[in-house]
Parts: structure tokens; sequence; C-alpha cells
């Protein structure tokens, strides 16, 4: 499996809970055989900047990968989801070897910034049309009536059916 983490490292997310986030990444990758002929991961960050933190072919061994997720530095600032989907699925995927399943997982607290550029579902019609199959992780409050745009994006990431690809966290603390 080629996979892809998008993680949003921005200001509603916090240091406290990018920390969180951060041991919640590394403990999917101990669930993955990592290696050249296993599974392969590369990771995007974003906020208002989006960094491909490491590509597929970077890794070969899983305490390179969680070293790698464990320096990682939060951001701050605004959510560019559709960059970050668009740069996962151009450069983070770049490599991705021919037959072999391509998964993005993209975790996230909120909407995407309004003021981005790349609009959201461009970027996941983009991903979708390569073959990525994405998975969505919202932390979301769902009794807060102002979350149904944010539902309704986490919605457009996953892959379909939905309920197979998309998960609905209320509090950081709760990521397994």
């Amino acid at each position: 499996m080629e996979l892809v983490f998008v993680i949003d490292s921005s200001e509603s997310v916090g240091p406290e809970n990018f920390e969180i986030i951060k041991d919640f990444v590394t403990a999917l990758v101990d669930r993955v055989t990592v290696g050249r002929n296993a599974t392969r991961i590369g990771l995007v960050l974003y906020s208002l900047e989006v960094r491909l933190e490491f590509g597929l072919n970077r890794y070969t061994a899983q305490q390179d990968v969680k070293q790698a997720i464990r320096k990682m530095l939060y951001m701050g600032e605004g959510t560019y989801t559709g960059t970050a989907i668009r740069k996962a699925t151009q450069e983070g995927f770049f490599g991705a070897r021919t037959g072999v399943r391509k998964v993005a997982i993209v975790l996230t607290d909120g909407q995407a910034d309004k003021r981005e550029a790349v609009k959201l579902d461009i970027a996941v019609r983009e991903a979708h049309a390569a073959n990525i199959e994405m998975y969505a992780i919202g932390i979301v409050n769902t009794s807060d009536p102002t979350q149904v745009e944010f539902l309704r994006e986490l919605n457009l990431i996953a892959s379909d059916p939905d309920r197979e690809h998309m998960y609905l966290i209320d509090d950081f603390n709760t990521l397994p």
C-alpha cells in the first residue's frame, strides 16, 4: 500500500492537540509493515502553508517514519485543506508503484479556509481521478449547527461509501 497522511496543523488544532495527532499517526504507522516492498508512507502537513514532510520513497523503516513524525513542528494559522490534498496527489504520491493501492488519510478539525485559491471539491476530484482512496477523520462538535458545512466537506473528502471512509471524533483525546 502507498499511504499518505494529510495532517491539519492549523491554529484551531493548537500545539497540545498537535502532539496528540502525532501520537495517533505514530500508532497507525505501528499497525502496518513499512518497507520498500510493503507499505510506503508519505506525509503532508498543512495550515496556510502546505509542506510535503516526506514522500513515499524517503523512509523504508518504521522507526524512521515514526521519528520523522515526532520531529514535525506545529504550524498554526489557517486551514488550506484543498491545497494540502492537491500536494498529496501531485507530490505525496509521486513515485507510487503501479498497481498498488493508494490511500490518503486526511485528519482535520475544521472547514477549509475560504481564502484558499485551490477549491476543495476540485482537489478532491483530482485525488479520486488519480485512484486515491480517501479517508476523512474529522474532529467535530456534531451538536454545533455551524459544523454542518464542515461535515459536508468531510463527506466530500471521503471516498464512497462515506460510512466506511469517514470518521467523526468529538475530541482530540478520543483519538485511539
